[in-house]
């Protein structure tokens, strides 16, 4: 009697120890799977933000730029490696601080929570845009993206260039 017990309680165990495992193996299973859907989510955010026609600018909570697309790299001039890292006061110098509030050269703002601003590129140069922004918070961190449309621009900033490059040509024809 003894050994029946012994064998119905080991019995029991293994039986018990089976479950957990297959439970543990199914729990492993899904969580590769939520790992390979994030992974795969993960890119195709990354194809549309590349792919975005408008200049994104990824920044996180403390104003660190994150990522940027083309379309930004086009805009500000930079490549993505130059801006990785740096606060996004680098693109907006006249930004308000605690210390100038009325730094900001901020033409207007919409309804939609736009502003027209001004912006500064790696030339110096500087352009009018229309900006909107989102926030967004996934696995506890928050992310800002900013979106930036050159508003005629463009031509201000060619015509800077132009003339900063016949400025240097008539030092150098001087000199």
């Amino acid at each position: 009697m003894l050994v029946v017990g012994i064998v119905a309680f080991l019995s029991g165990v293994l039986l018990v120890a089976g479950e957990m495992l297959a439970r543990n193996s199914r729990h492993r299973e899904q969580q590769e799977s939520l790992e390979r859907d994030r992974r795969e989510l993960a890119a195709r955010l990354a194809t549309l933000e590349s792919n975005y026609p408008q200049a994104l600018v990824m920044m996180d909570s403390r104003g660190l730029i994150r990522r940027v697309n083309s379309a930004a790299e086009n805009l500000f001039g930079y490549d993505e490696a130059d801006l990785l890292g740096h606060s996004i006061l680098r693109l907006l110098p006249f930004a308000p601080s605690a210390l100038n509030p009325g730094a900001t050269r901020v033409a207007s703002a919409d309804r939609q929570g736009a502003a027209q601003m001004e912006v500064r590129c790696k030339d110096r140069s500087t352009v009018i845009v229309r900006m909107t922004g989102t926030r967004s918070e996934s696995e506890g961190r928050a992310d800002i993206y900013m979106f930036f449309e050159a508003l005629g621009g463009e031509e201000q900033r060619d015509e800077q260039s132009d003339l900063e490059h016949s400025q240097s040509q008539g030092a150098a024809a001087s000199g």
